[in-house]
């Protein structure tokens, strides 16, 4: 009896800390979660006793008892400790989705741990995994007085029916079971329906096809440059009002040409992944459109290239990453140039110090060619960890200390560009758009990362745009100046270049055109707009849910955590998004809101239950 006690006293230690860590989210739970719940801590009691008793009959075989008690420790730490330490980051525990991206981006999950685990982490690792293999050592040696053979097979019958159980269940229940258990079950549904095919969905992004355009003899007389950053938030812009002045270059600049530089005070993102915002930026196709339009819509250098630009892109990331390689595969670029052109190390995750990029966009600036260009820059100098050189450590301690450095140093490569620009007298005759693919949330909502959040602070991106006098006054800037405080997108970056360049009246480009969702900067967008962002198509494997902004409202339903909820802000008034209005928003009103996601398929599946 006191054996037997022993040997569950670590299952009803380890209950009791799931419970507390979790509290608020069981009482949510539904009956069937409950259920669910229930079933994980006999199976997760079962796969202790059933360890400790093999352990028990292999004692006197020393190679093999040692290496099982290893296994079996390993195990114990990696999916408890691993998952509670990811809660810790993210608000929710690791899920089936989360163990898909380990699958499918090897490369990028292994640099992120990297990067996030620190030299007194792994202290603490091996002083638990030693803790408890002394702990399992001492108990497994001691005299056992139940019937072992019999214990163990029985034992094992009824986990491996109840394992299997939740191995078909997972994607349902998903979170509701104890952590142990629950990535068992997500790691074992992976090795079950492991792809290795590259075209498999959810394991990046697949090869275009786009619309051909006719060339033109028109020729333009001036330069674009747009400008796509990493993570960058706008909340933290010293240039958007940010109390620590992390843009002092753009301060100064904005301040230079108080009538060019525009700076947008409301734009969001429509995807909070990489994968899916890039390419809205880049062609107008947002991820809430079909995968036959995201494949074949041009890219903005396209339009470019039929007016006869020379283009370019330049980009500080490996493109293996999410698969862009075989995005941009087809694309006819007068000069492409990534990470891996570079033969640079990476700096941040798999990016390079974007001084290198900015290297190399000196070098095409200064081609001498009767042909104005057209580039698109992707920098990575906020992408986590937000790694600087040294003598950008302002401030330090926190993440947002982290992340501040990180702007100031990306401030740093901007001045850099205009000031290439500037040496080059081309200044005056480019256009210089600013954007990023999402923002970055630094546990304001107890979550640090971009992926599995909706909140402001991850859709929130900034908007810039330098356009010199001798090209703007060629143009109708009225709207153009309104919308500056109206609610905008980087998805209407494609748009507006389209209008920026004078092709709106082609018919080829007008057919095009019709599968923009965002809209020209150029022309009135309405008090009325609605946005969508969302990371869940046939596109990539993510399940965060939904998130739409209307007005000043700011709607999420998180599939992320269970159970699932809907969330609603007043996202301008309340800039933290600290106060949820779900409750106090009429059926009528909310129902108005969630009909704005039924104008598109996708969006069906991942809208509440009976709406």
């Amino acid at each position: 009896m006191k054996t037997g006690l022993s040997i569950l006293l670590f299952p009803f230690i380890y209950l009791l800390i799931d419970l507390f860590v979790r509290f608020d989210l069981i009482r949510l739970y539904s009956f069937w979660q409950l259920l669910y719940y229930g079933i994980s801590v006999v199976v997760s009691t079962l796969f202790f006793v059933v360890g400790i008793l093999i352990l028990n009959k292999l004692k006197h075989r020393k190679i093999l008892y040692l290496s099982f008690l290893m296994f079996f420790c390993l195990s114990l730490v990696l999916s408890i400790l691993g998952s509670y330490v990811f809660f810790y980051f993210n608000g929710f525990f690791p899920n089936y989705y989360t163990y898909d991206y380990f699958k499918n981006e090897p490369q990028s999950a292994f640099f992120l741990l990297k990067d996030t685990i620190k030299f007194q982490d792994i202290v603490i690792f091996f002083l638990i995994y030693f803790g408890l293999f002394w702990y399992f050592r001492r108990l497994s040696i001691s005299t056992i007085n139940w019937n072992s053979n019999r214990k163990i097979i029985i034992g094992t019958i009824v986990l491996a029916g109840l394992f299997s159980l939740m191995v078909v269940k997972i994607k349902k229940y998903d979170q509701c079971l104890m952590v142990d258990t629950n990535f068992y079950a997500a790691v074992s549904s992976q090795l079950i329906n492991w792809d290795k095919s590259r075209s498999y969905k959810g394991k990046g992004l697949g090869f275009r096809t786009p619309i051909k355009m006719f060339k033109s003899d028109v020729k333009k007389e001036f330069n674009v440059l747009v400008v796509v950053l990493e993570s960058m938030r706008k909340q933290n812009l010293g240039v958007y009002g940010y109390a620590r002045n992390t843009t002092p270059h753009l301060n100064a600049f904005q301040k230079s040409h108080p009538e060019e530089f525009f700076v947008f005070e409301h734009p969001y993102t429509v995807s909070t992944t990489t994968m899916l915002a890039v390419p809205a930026i880049l062609t107008g196709i947002a991820p809430y459109q079909t995968p036959t339009i995201f494949y074949k819509q041009p890219i903005i250098w396209d339009y470019s290239s039929v007016l006869n630009y020379r283009t370019f892109f330049l980009s500080s990331q490996n493109m293996n990453w999410y698969r862009f390689d075989r995005y941009y595969s087809k694309e006819k670029l007068d000069h492409y140039w990534s990470q891996e052109k570079s033969h640079q190390p990476f700096f941040n995750d798999l990016g390079i110090d974007d001084k290198y990029t900015i290297n190399q966009l000196d070098s095409l600036i200064n081609v001498q060619n009767e042909n104005p260009f057209f580039g698109v820059v992707q920098l990575n100098s906020t992408h986590y960890p937000y790694t600087v050189p040294p003598s950008f450590l302002k401030w330090k301690e926190t993440y947002v200390d982290d992340y501040d450095n990180a702007i100031l140093y990306q401030d740093h490569v901007l001045n850099k560009l205009i000031q290439q620009l500037k040496r080059s007298g081309k200044l005056d005759n480019t256009v210089v758009i600013f954007t990023s693919d999402h923002g970055e949330s630094l546990k304001d909502h107890n979550n640090i990362g971009h992926v599995d959040s909706y909140y402001a602070e991850t859709i929130s991106v900034p908007l810039m745009v330098y356009m010199p006098k001798a090209i703007s006054f060629k143009m109708d800037m009225t709207a153009f100046k309104n919308n500056l405080s109206q609610t905008t997108s980087n998805i209407d970056i494609a748009p507006t270049i389209i209008e920026l360049l004078g092709l709106e009246k082609r018919p080829d480009i007008q057919e095009i055109s019709k599968n923009f969702t965002g809209q020209s900067l150029f022309k009135p967008i309405s008090d009325n707009r609605t946005l969508i962002t969302m990371n869940n198509n046939d596109v990539v494997h993510f399940k965060v849910g939904l998130s739409l902004i209307k007005n000043n409202l700011h709607y999420i339903y998180r599939m992320n955590i269970v159970p699932n909820r809907a969330e609603l802000y007043d996202i301008k008034k309340d800039r933290k998004e600290a106060k949820n209005l779900i409750e106090s928003i009429s059926k009528i009103r909310l129902n108005k809101l969630l009909s704005y996601f039924k104008e598109y398929e996708i969006c069906k599946k991942y809208l509440p239950p009976g709406k």
